[in-house]
């Protein structure tokens, strides 16, 4: 039955049913035949179903996609995977013209495929598709980010590995180096819409704590601390004669919402009365005063010294003890007391 489902295949709906009551006529015959009460097997069932009722046949469908999904993996590889040599300019070239059409017109098969080159291919040459549709969707075209934006929804495996292959392109070490206010606010949007987005980094979440290491990387030494306040700081002086007081206080808070994550998961390294002289120098902002004024809390880390901010778990690996200041600051004067008035209100002041 199989060789005459695959006859029946190349012709159309009118002469397929014909010829199925055709071969069902000589096949129910010879049946005949042989016995008084033919048994009807499963096979020409199966073909006055697909061919006379028109109900597709759904099987062995999915491992035909499979199929078809591996083929296509191995020949976009096989195009695509740098081989070190001159061919690869070309072959860059043809892939980020490909992959930002892909993008154009939502072609999904071409993006899954983009996100496992992405996720196998080295940083160098992921870094150059990158800058490719970066140039595209946020440079050559004002507005066409929206159509980049709105890949998410189509391919969130693609968005994935293109945040992880920008992060790569963007090391802000030039002015050329930091990302356009469009991507940035394309990538938030991403993060917000679905934080899976960041999958790399929840996978790296998940393995840092099932190997006990969460919290115990230093990922924040105090010296990096100190040039970026340093830039804040700087940024934050040429800014004022521009009436940017908005702009200055937005960069503040996100600094303090930043040292606050990196404080609570025990990735900053340095005491509390460190983190206040450092950020002395920076103008007035209410959240970043609460931060590094805030209350410290009680933990069984005795061996800290005093006012040191302590880990969630041990502290992290290869660094030794934080040593204490040897100067004592010198104990504040207490504020005089107030009778308390019953429904009385006070309005907030931070701690200065």
């Amino acid at each position: 039955m199989s060789d005459i489902r695959h006859s029946l295949l190349r012709r159309d709906a009118l002469s397929a049913a014909k010829e199925v009551l055709y071969h069902l006529d000589i096949y129910f015959s010879s049946q005949l035949q042989s016995a008084p009460l033919p048994i009807v097997d499963k096979g020409p069932v199966e073909l006055l179903e697909e061919f006379v009722f028109q109900v597709p046949k759904e099987r062995s469908a999915q491992p035909k996609e499979q199929t078809k999904d591996s083929v296509r993996q191995i020949i976009f590889s096989s195009l695509f995977s740098p081989q070190g040599n001159k061919a690869d300019d070309s072959r860059m070239s043809l892939l980020g013209k490909l992959v930002s059409m892909a993008v154009a017109v939502c072609r999904i098969p071409v993006l899954e495929c983009t996100a496992s080159w992405l996720q196998r291919t080295p940083v160098v040459y992921c870094v150059r598709l990158a800058r490719a549709l970066v140039d595209d969707y946020c440079c050559l075209v004002p507005g066409s980010v929206q159509t980049l934006k709105q890949i998410f929804s189509a391919s969130p495996r693609f968005c994935c590995q293109f945040v992880t292959s920008v992060t790569a392109l963007y090391d802000l070490s030039t002015d050329e180096l930091i990302p356009p206010l469009d991507l940035l606010e394309m990538i938030v949007h991403w993060i917000v819409e679905d934080p899976s987005v960041l999958q790399v980094l929840m996978l790296l979440h998940g393995h840092l704590t099932e190997k006990n290491l969460y919290g115990r990387l230093g990922l924040v030494p105090f010296d990096h601390m100190v040039p970026l306040v340093e830039e804040i700081n700087r940024l934050a002086d040429e800014l004022n004669p521009l009436n940017a007081s908005q702009e200055i206080e937005l960069a503040l808070d996100r600094l303090a919402q930043a040292l606050q994550v990196a404080m609570s998961s025990g990735a900053l390294l340095c005491t509390r009365d460190d983190l206040r002289t450092l950020c002395s120098r920076l103008p007035h902002n209410n959240l970043l005063q609460l931060v590094i004024s805030g209350p410290v809390q009680q933990s069984p880390h005795t061996a800290l010294p005093p006012g040191f901010y302590p880990h969630i778990h041990t502290p992290p690996l290869g660094y030794g003890p934080v040593p204490a200041h040897p100067t004592a600051h010198p104990a504040l004067p207490s504020h005089p007391g107030h009778p308390f008035i019953s429904g009385m209100t006070f309005s907030y002041r931070p701690i200065r």
